[in-house]
C-alpha cells in the first residue's frame, strides 16, 4: 500500500507495474477480409442515405437561422477578464444583460472593469485568482456560489504569451505556459461542468488562436498550447454529447487572428518574418464576435468571422510551399 502523503498519484504507481503485452489478434482470412469490406461498403451507403435528412435540416437552419439565445440574467465567469479580449467579452456580455464575474491576477484593472460592468446594470464581481492552480479554482467556485450563485457561461480566456520574455525556453517558463494556458482548462471544466450538467444549462468558451490552424514559426511554445485547447474543446464537445447533454451544454472554440491587446505582444507578433503586414483587429471586435458566437451557439468561430474554420482546415493541409506563397502574395506591403 502506497502512503497517500508521499504518493505521486495512481498513474505514477500504475507506470511502475509490470508490462503485460496484449493478446495477439487473429489475422482475418481472405474471405473474412472480403466480407468485412462488403459490410463496410454497405454501412457507408446506409450512412449516405441516413445523412440526407440531416443535411436538409442543416441547410434549412443555415437559410433560416434561429434567433440568438438570450443570456439576460445568466452569470458568466471570464478568466483573464481584466484586459484585452477578456475585458471586451465581459463588456459585451453585460450589454446583453448577463451578470459577469472576472477572475484574474490583475486586481487593479479587474476592479476598474467591474465598475464599468455595473454601469450597465448587471451584477459584477472580481476575484483575484491564478487559474493555473486547481485548489484556487475550487475556492473560486465556493466564493462565486456564495456571492452570485452558479456559473452559466464559462469563458476560458486567461493565457500567457511566452515570447514576450527573452528566456521563454527555460523549464520554469515552459511549465508556467502549460499550467496557465492548458491546465487551467482542465481545472475549470472539472469544477464547473458538473453544475452545468445538473442544471442542464451551460455554455463553455475556449480561446485557441488562428495559429491553431496556421503556424507562423517562432511561436512553437505558445502554438503548442493553442493546439492543445483546440483538441481539448473538440473532445469536450463530443464528451458532452455522449453524456446526454448536447443542446443543453454548448461549447464554442474561438480562433482569433492578431488582436490589438497588450502593446508589447502586438509589436512582438508583427516582428515575426512574413507577419509584419498582417491586419490587426480591435479587442472590441473580438468581444462582439465572441458574444455573437455564444448567443448563436456556434461551435467554432474565427475572429474576424469573415473567415471560417473549414477554410482554415483546407489551408492547414496544403503543401507548405503553397501556403507560404499564399501568405506572401496576400499580405504584401
Amino acid at each position: 500500500m502506497v502512503d497517500s502523503a508521499s504518493s505521486k498519484g495512481s498513474l505514477y504507481e500504475f507506470q511502475k507495474l509490470p508490462y503485460h503485452p496484449a493478446t495477439p489478434r487473429r489475422r482475418r482470412t481472405v474471405l473474412e477480409t472480403i466480407w468485412n469490406n462488403l459490410k463496410t461498403l454497405l454501412y457507408l451507403i446506409q450512412f449516405l442515405l441516413k445523412s440526407i435528412p440531416i443535411w436538409i435540416e442543416i441547410i434549412w437552419q443555415w437559410l433560416n437561422p434561429p434567433s440568438p439565445k438570450s443570456v439576460a440574467g445568466w452569470t458568466a465567469l471570464v478568466t483573464g477578464g481584466s484586459n484585452g479580449i477578456g475585458k471586451a467579452v465581459s463588456l459585451e456580455l453585460a450589454k446583453s444583460g448577463c451578470n459577469v464575474i472576472i477572475a484574474d491576477i490583475d486586481e487593479e484593472n479587474g476592479k476598474k472593469v467591474v465598475k464599468e460592468l455595473r454601469k450597465l446594470r448587471v451584477k459584477a464581481g472580481f476575484f483575484k485568482a491564478d487559474v493555473s492552480d486547481y485548489e484556487t479554482i475550487v475556492e473560486l467556485q465556493r466564493k462565486i456560489e456564495r456571492d452570485f450563485g452558479h456559473v452559466d457561461i464559462l469563458v476560458n480566456n486567461a493565457g500567457i504569451i511566452p515570447f514576450l520574455v527573452d528566456d521563454e525556453y527555460t523549464p520554469e517558463n515552459i511549465r508556467r505556459i502549460v499550467e496557465n494556458n492548458v491546465l487551467s482548462q482542465f481545472w475549470t471544466i472539472k469544477v464547473f461542468l458538473p453544475g452545468m450538467y445538473s442544471r442542464e444549462r451551460g455554455h463553455i468558451v475556449g480561446l485557441s488562436s488562428e495559429l491553431g490552424y496556421i503556424p507562423r514559426g517562432y511561436t512553437r511554445n505558445y502554438l503548442t498550447t493553442k493546439y492543445a485547447i483546440r483538441g481539448f474543446m473538440e473532445d469536450l464537445h463530443d464528451e458532452i454529447y455522449h453524456a446526454g447533454y448536447e443542446g443543453k451544454v454548448i461549447t464554442t472554440t474561438v480562433f482569433p487572428a492578431i488582436i490589438n491587446t497588450r502593446k508589447e505582444s502586438t509589436e512582438r507578433i508583427l516582428t515575426i518574418p512574413g507577419v509584419e503586414n498582417f491586419p490587426v483587429y480591435s479587442s472590441e471586435l473580438a468581444g462582439q464576435t465572441i458574444v455573437q458566437g455564444i448567443r448563436n451557439n456556434e461551435r467554432k468561430l474565427v475572429v474576424p468571422n469573415n473567415v471560417k474554420t473549414w477554410q482554415l482546415a483546407i489551408y492547414e493541409d496544403l503543401p507548405r510551399r503553397i501556403t507560404r506563397l499564399f501568405l506572401l502574395q496576400l499580405f504584401k506591403g
